[in-house]
């Protein structure tokens, strides 16, 4: 038993859950936000980086408490509902929407640049998830192979390029930027990488491998996993920083306006900095990120559902399936499995992180109820927002349309949070003039 945590345990760790929270998404996005943000780009990269980053994290520090299981801390709103909640969000994340991305977008943006079609796209799949499935296969072993091999790999990478762009701007920074409201724009565009729901499945694969640690006590633990997310937060908020910099630099070139293409700008960005390398630079990151990403995924899942089934289905059987399924669907096209699990995640992202947020006081609430109402309003307006300007709707459409954009912060894709609020003090006066149900 180690009574004490030690630094390389925390770093490991902490490497390997950034590169799991860091996907294709978090490469693309941030130099994008640059280029439209101008000298304001840092305002961009702090709301960027608090949304996205910083939500991951307060997933991490509320589940740690709980053995990082989701299912464990909703299931004080209903337990069928905890179970029905976790499930719909492990699926969305992994093998029916981000996991079969992973492959597609490292296609797109690693090997044709390259090798243009010669690369069969199915065969590439194929090849992607045998390597995902076994290094995922042994859960004790996923974070060590992240975060000793591949995260140190992907870091170094992406250093070249922010190092080099540092030292050898591409140009002059604009003086104003393209869009009015840069810190809404950032927020917003972190709050859309949906990293803090990863994070509610993350930490299960994280709180997993600081228990191999052999830690004396339950609070040393979670002190080691609340550390590593901090480091992992860090790493995530440092390379935010240089990619919206490196973004920003291309904002007075000229050639590039709003309706610049995310992935074109990241390319064109590379190979200015690192010249007729970039292409390869950007491949290695590209397929490093996706990797690291589709690893956390596939793993998270596995332990998810070994420790749902009770052991009954082994975390190996999982691992097999999801590689398969996420194979499969990267193959028939996953723009459609977007427009299906997409909406799915926004109807669950509200319910998720008030439930989480709700969780870092689960210790001094009494009443489920404080749980049961914020939980039930901010499903129901995830769904509203989801079915809002949908066509079926036909009159009430616009009755709708107007009514949710009035919420406060609405803008900024975060209009269930007022509501949500709201139904917090609810349930807060209920429950002080009745007798609480002990948790």
């Amino acid at each position: 038993m180690n009574n004490e945590i030690r630094i390389k345990d925390l770093f490991v760790i902490g490497f390997a859950l950034f590169a799991m929270f860091f996907g294709a998404g978090n490469l693309i996005f941030p130099p994008y936000l640059g280029l439209i943000s101008g000298s304001q780009w840092w305002i961009g990269f702090l709301g960027f980086t608090i949304a996205d980053a910083g939500l991951g994290l307060i997933a991490i520090i509320a589940l740690s408490k709980y053995d990082g299981n989701l299912n464990v801390l909703a299931s004080r709103v209903n337990k069928t509902f905890a179970i029905i909640i976790s499930t719909a969000i492990i699926l969305c994340i992994g093998p029916f929407l981000a996991t079969p991305r992973t492959a597609a977008t490292t296609y797109e943006i690693a090997i044709m640049p390259i090798f243009g079609e010669s690369v069969n796209r199915y065969l590439f799949s194929v090849l992607f998830f045998i390597v995902s499935c076994l290094l995922s296969i042994r859960p004790s072993k996923v974070v060590d192979i992240v975060g000793k091999f591949l995260t140190p790999s992907l870091i170094i990478c992406i250093l070249a390029l922010i190092i080099k762009g540092t030292f050898t701007p591409i140009g002059e920074i604009a003086n104003t930027a393209m869009i009015d409201n840069v810190l809404e724009r950032g927020i917003t565009d972190g709050y859309q990488t949906m990293d803090a729901i990863a994070g509610c499945m993350f930490a299960l694969v994280v709180i997993n491998a600081v228990k191999t640690r052999k830690y004396s006590s339950q609070t040393l633990e979670i002190k080691a996993t609340i550390y590593s997310g901090i480091i992992a937060a860090l790493c995530l908020a440092f390379i935010y920083g240089g990619l919206v910099y490196l973004g920003a630099q291309t904002s007075n070139l000229g050639i590039y306006d709003i309706n610049t293409d995310n992935t074109q700008l990241l390319v064109d960005i590379t190979n200015r900095v690192l010249g007729g390398v970039g292409v390869y630079i950007l491949a290695i990151i590209t397929a490093l990120a996706c990797l690291t990403t589709a690893i956390g995924l596939i793993s998270s899942a596995g332990n998810f559902f070994n420790e749902l089934s009770k052991g009954k289905i082994s975390y190996e059987i999982v691992v097999i399936i999801c590689s398969v399924v996420s194979c499969a669907i990267s193959m028939l096209g996953v723009s459609q499995i977007i427009k299906i699990s997409a909406p799915i995640l926004q109807i669950l992202y509200p319910c998720a992180m008030t439930i989480v947020l709700i969780g870092l006081f689960n210790d001094k609430i009494k009443d489920d109820l404080v749980f049961k109402i914020p939980s039930i309003v901010s499903f129901v307006f995830g769904l509203l927002y989801v079915l809002q300007g949908k066509e079926f709707l036909g009159g009430f459409n616009e009755t709708l349309n107007g009514l949710l954009l009035k919420f406060p912060l609405a803008t900024f894709g975060l209009g269930w949070v007022v509501p949500t609020l709201i139904g917090l003090l609810i349930a807060i006066v209920i429950s002080n003039f009745r007798k609480p149900k002990e948790a």
